[in-house]
């Protein structure tokens, strides 16, 4: 007969062996990188507020609200920008945004 002593050792037991494993990153080894990952499947990616703005080329990242690119440079990927900074633009009458096109002059 099967107990809940048996049955949480042999759980405990399992875990145990879990905990202790690790990727050395050898062939077949498994690794820490991800390579050749398609993201097809992901229905709606969620980005965790990283506090700052990438440092790396390539990263992109959420930043508050913002996000932000690093490619040659920083670029963000938010509205509004400051005026003759490259941004998506909200539909307003401020300086930083872009005109709704019913306005008159």
């Amino acid at each position: 007969m099967v107990t809940a002593a048996i049955l949480n050792a042999q759980i405990k037991a399992n875990e145990d062996v879990l905990s202790a494993h690790a990727h050395s990153g050898a062939a077949g080894n498994g690794s820490a990188t991800l390579s050749g990952v398609s993201l097809s499947a992901l229905a709606v990616p969620v980005l965790a507020d990283q506090s700052g703005n990438p440092g790396t080329a390539g990263r992109l990242q959420r930043n508050g609200n913002n996000l932000v690119y690093y490619g040659a440079a920083l670029v963000g990927l938010y509205a509004d920008a400051v005026a003759g900074t490259a941004s998506l633009r909200s539909l307003g009458s401020g300086s930083t945004q872009a005109a709704a096109g019913n306005h008159t002059h």
